[in-house]
């Protein structure tokens, strides 16, 4: 059995994918406050990442038989730490847009996507609960931005300090190969 060394192109590009809308989104929301023309872009982001998120979850699923294995030794705390931010991090790409939704529907409006069509309401109508959605959408995207330090931070690390560059295994690449390079 050959050893896989690279994500397949279908990981590969969905994880970029999503980091891109969501730290770009992060900004965007960071914005909200001093420009809220931007509102409407921030809600159709939100929309994409949620469904890139379950794309991306459905295809992580489909494709675990050709993932690498962690370079973090079974039953240690850098493998736990690996493993908790992952899976947090795959909890967030998925609540943050939900509770914007649910945010947006207790403020009494429908979540559009660009233009072209509106999520179903989900949450009745209420001030109160409009505002606590809110707080909880905020909280999490700021601990999403956390997360996503820790995440960066933990591959730099690996690359700078321990001579294990784990960056090329999940960086898109121009070069054509055998194997995992190729699946997709």
């Amino acid at each position: 059995m050959k050893k896989v060394t690279r994500y397949p192109l279908s990981v590969i590009l969905l994880h970029w994918l999503v980091a891109v809308a969501l730290i770009g989104n992060l900004f965007i929301g960071l914005m909200l406050d001093d420009h809220e023309n931007l509102i409407a872009l921030h809600k159709s982001i939100g929309i994409l990442i949620l469904g890139l998120a379950a794309v991306r979850l459905a295809n992580r699923l489909r494709a675990r038989h050709m993932l690498p294995r962690s370079i973090n030794a079974v039953g240690t705390a850098a493998r736990f730490a690996e493993k908790a931010v992952h899976h947090v991090l795959y909890v967030l790409m998925v609540a943050i847009p939900l509770l914007g939704w649910m945010k947006t529907n207790a403020a009494g409006h429908a979540a559009r996507f660009f233009g072209f069509f509106s999520l179903p309401i989900i949450v009745q109508q209420s001030r109160d609960l409009s505002k606590w959605l809110g707080e909880l959408h905020s909280l999490a995207a700021y601990g999403l931005a956390a997360l996503v330090g820790l995440h960066v931070l933990g591959a730099l690390t690996h690359w700078a300090l321990k001579s294990k560059n784990v960056l090329p295994r999940i960086l898109p690449s121009l070069r054509r190969g055998s194997g995992a390079d190729n699946a997709f």
